[in-house]
């Protein structure tokens, strides 16, 4: 959940965006970082209502470290036991977000397993893939990952190739002894990437690898693209590029006007977005970059004036229930009498 925030360190103000909220703190993207031990206070304002407690920085992230784990650099700060009012609202407001953000969720329409034995790694990986709408099982060993593919097949895996107990060789070697895991993608990823090592891997039956270190993003769209391909046989890539080339307002009118069915994913730096349509209308909308409704979401991702898009045609989203109402053309010309407003 990214979330404005502000960061009070002796008298110092620093305005950040928080990700991985909880009851008991949050991480918050800042470069450079503040040391451990920290005693800072934390500002927020959820609908308006300015809200602050005072926590300690339990960790930091500078930029080697963070991009070896995939994420921004950055702390993580643990909220202190509520000892004042202000602490107490300041908990009841984060309950609430946490509350709405559990209702607001899209259901989980794709299964991914993802084995590797660093657990911070792990753990970065599984929030970041579940805010991104994938229902996610951890392992930190071989065997674990071959009993959580066994208990439910995934539509996708990604393991790690060094692993305990099995490494991630003899995890594809095993899926492959099983008709219903035979045909699930395997992405691997391991430090090494020598040639020998990706093309052992590939001889094996993995159908990516990814190099350490790497990005979340890289790893969420790398991972839809082959969920996609194997969960939905209807579902095809018809037209990806740059939206410099082709601006989302004009894609967006395009799908309208043909009356398309599927899902468009929109890239931009560390942020992406999918948008799902059914007949030339959008049903839904979510992004890493904000948490809000599929309105709001769309409000801010027509200001992406730069970045990469995905046309994926299909029909299996059929069943989904609408979360805008009016069409393209309305929700473009809302579009533009907001940033004509914020322009005066």
């Amino acid at each position: 959940m990214n979330l404005p925030v502000e960061v009070i360190s002796n008298g110092k103000k620093i305005r950040a965006v928080s990700q991985d909220l909880s009851p008991f703190g949050m991480f918050i993207r800042m470069s450079p970082p503040l040391p451990p031990h920290t005693v800072v206070q934390i500002v927020i304002s959820p609908n308006g209502q300015r809200l602050v407690t005072t926590g300690q920085v339990t960790h930091s992230l500078a930029e080697v470290e963070a991009r070896t784990l995939g994420r921004f650099p950055g702390i993580g700060v643990m909220f202190r036991d509520p000892v004042r009012p202000t602490d107490e609202q300041f908990a009841d407001g984060v309950r609430r977000l946490l509350d709405r953000h559990a209702a607001n969720q899209p259901a989980a329409d794709i299964r991914i397993v993802v084995a590797d034995p660093q657990t911070r790694l792990l753990e970065r990986l599984s929030t970041a893939l579940d805010n991104a709408g994938f229902s996610v099982a951890t392992a930190t060993n071989g065997m674990e990952a071959i009993g959580a593919c066994l208990s439910r097949t995934p539509d996708v895996v990604l393991v790690e190739r060094d692993m305990p107990v099995v490494d991630g060789l003899h995890v594809l070697q095993e899926m492959g002894r099983h008709p219903e895991l035979a045909s699930v993608p395997v992405m691997m990823m391991c430090e090494d990437a020598s040639d020998l090592v990706r093309l052992q891997a590939l001889q094996l039956g993995a159908m990516d690898f990814i190099p350490k270190p790497f990005t979340v993003l890289e790893v969420i769209i790398r991972a839809r693209r082959w969920a996609r391909a194997s969960q939905r046989d209807t579902e095809r890539v018809v037209l990806r590029g740059a939206l410099t080339e082709l601006p989302l307002s004009s894609l967006l009118t395009m799908l309208e006007q043909e009356r398309k069915s599927g899902q468009l994913s929109v890239t931009r730096d560390q942020s992406v977005a999918w948008i799902d349509f059914v007949e030339g209308k959008i049903v839904r909308a979510r992004s890493t970059e904000l948490e809000a409704d599929s309105m709001a979401v769309m409000l801010d991702v027509l200001d992406w004036e730069a970045g990469y898009f995905e046309l994926s045609a299909g029909s299996a989203l059929n069943n989904l229930t609408p979360e805008l109402a009016g069409s393209i053309t309305h929700l473009l010309l809302e579009h533009a009498r907001q940033r004509d407003e914020a322009e005066r």
